[in-house]
């Protein structure tokens, strides 16, 4: 998982700005178990800001080239340009009265709308089906939470100076989309593989592009060992792994590589494609209706304890189903729910709160594995309910910010970590799902010289393990 350095020049001059928070807030750059993590940047009794990109760079410090040359990667910090709110009150042209209307536009919207198409267009509480009517009592429940548990951590973060109300566009050169086709190889190595276990179930990269030509990425687990990110040539396309990251490119039928490697998580994150009429209009990904979630295999990819921590979209009926069918069907038990509260680089929600399109919020649903749980020696700590996960949204469809931080206080210190669904990989971490490397693509990042940083690095790995690498929750991919 996520390993800050302690008393870097990054923390240091952070250090110097955040100084002047009263002492009211937790603290700022949040150190657990003695390793800093630098991602959280103010965590209290609410929950936690993040600083979702900087958590991704923390493993591209150090980066191998296919060259065997050494830089440091940056993800683009274009992708978390969100500067105003995607949709805003529309204030009168009256500016002295300074009054706000009562109705909302998106920004892009023409400001001469008809007033009377508008009427329209609005919708009465009575025309409402079951399902807006069970969002709007569920948004009832978690409205006053998101008001006021955000606020502590929204000044906090105006305070050490990571909102600003100078509003300067990231400037980052601008690459075209490179249009993901690995869903597509998916289905495409379907028709080619078996369904039987391979030879050899884990492999690993060798950073040589004639080498990694050859390795089969859709019946593998297939895995970086190295103690710093590697460069490596996949499927004709440049990707950069993290450290100690595996990763299994299938779709849910071509799980069983994953259950036959033998691995049992301490910690399993889900983020599955939920069916909504969004997705279904803009076809952005294949959705997966509730009643297949129950065949994926988490029983058996579980430790005694397992966390389990599933996304779910805004919808009642989702939060239903995983709460009363799906984890019961896994039987893992709901212990807590946590929000995820998107805001821009001012502070300022995505959508107003009370929008009846879009919430500024999503939910996770935390629970744990009850198999064998009686028989085991608890040392983690609860997991708190009713938190909040405060930070900038990235503007990448459906990426979500990494909860390798804030969870790591509530498993042990040498858990196994499994991120089902992925779309990005993590240092330390087992990905599966069928874009599982999509934002490894070098077409996210910016890449610079960094070879004193990367010696340094590599010195201190190789002087924590006589084997030259750090111990990990799996040192051996062979």
């Amino acid at each position: 998982m996520f390993l800050g350095k302690l008393f870097n020049a990054d923390f240091q001059h952070t250090t110097e700005r955040s100084c002047s928070l009263s002492a009211s807030y937790f603290i700022v750059w949040l150190s657990v178990s003695g390793l800093l993590q630098m991602s959280v940047l103010v965590a209290n009794d609410d929950g936690w800001l993040l600083d979702a990109c900087s958590l991704i760079d923390e493993g591209f410090k150090c980066c191998l080239g296919v060259n065997n040359g050494h830089f440091r990667c940056h993800f683009k910090k274009q992708n978390f340009d969100i500067l105003k709110p995607h949709i805003v009150l529309k204030c009168t042209s009256d500016a002295s009265s300074n009054a706000v209307q009562n109705t909302e536009t998106h920004t892009t919207e023409d400001a001469r709308v008809n007033p009377k198409t508008r009427k329209k267009r609005k919708r009465q509480s009575s025309d409402l089906n079951q399902g807006e009517l069970d969002a709007a009592v569920y948004h009832e429940k978690v409205r006053l939470l998101v008001l006021e548990g955000s606020q502590s951590l929204l000044e906090a973060g105006h305070h050490c100076g990571y909102f600003t109300d100078a509003i300067h566009p990231v400037s980052t050169s601008q690459t075209p989309a490179v249009e993901c086709q690995l869903a597509a190889l998916c289905d495409m190595a379907k028709q080619f593989l078996t369904e039987e276990a391979a030879d050899t179930p884990k492999q690993v990269v060798k950073g040589h592009a004639d080498l990694d030509a050859h390795l089969n990425l859709f019946s593998c687990l297939t895995g970086n060992p190295d103690a710093h990110a590697r460069e490596v040539t996949l499927i004709g396309e440049r990707y950069f792994l993290p450290p100690r990251s595996r990763f299994l490119l299938s779709d849910i039928t071509r799980l069983q590589p994953l259950v036959t490697s033998g691995d049992k998580f301490d910690l399993i994150v889900l983020d599955p494609p939920w069916e909504n009429k969004s997705v279904k209009r803009s076809r952005r990904y294949r959705f997966l209706p509730s009643s297949q979630l129950k065949q994926l295999p988490v029983p058996e990819l579980s430790t005694a304890g397992c966390v389990v921590v599933t996304w779910v979209t805004n919808r009642p009926r989702h939060l239903r189903f995983v709460k009363e069918e799906l984890f019961p069907h896994w039987g893992v038990k709901v212990v807590a729910q946590w929000l995820w509260v998107k805001v821009t680089r001012t502070g300022e929600f995505v959508f107003p709160l009370d929008s009846p399109h879009k919430k500024p919020y999503e939910v996770l649903l935390l629970g744990r594995s009850c198999a064998g749980r009686e028989n085991t020696t608890r040392c983690e700590a609860e997991l708190p309910d009713r938190r909040l996960i405060v930070s900038i949204p990235s503007s990448l469809h459906s990426h979500k910010p990494s909860l390798s931080a804030v969870l790591k206080p509530y498993i042990r210190p040498d858990a196994k970590c499994l991120e089902m669904f992925a779309r990005i990989l993590q240092p330390d971490w087992t990905s599966w799902g069928n874009e599982v490397i999509k934002f490894q693509h070098h077409s996210y990042y910016i890449s610079e010289n960094a070879e004193c940083a990367c010696d340094t690095l590599t010195s201190e790995h190789r002087h924590e393990t006589p084997s030259g690498h750090m111990t990990t929750s799996e040192p051996n991919y062979s």
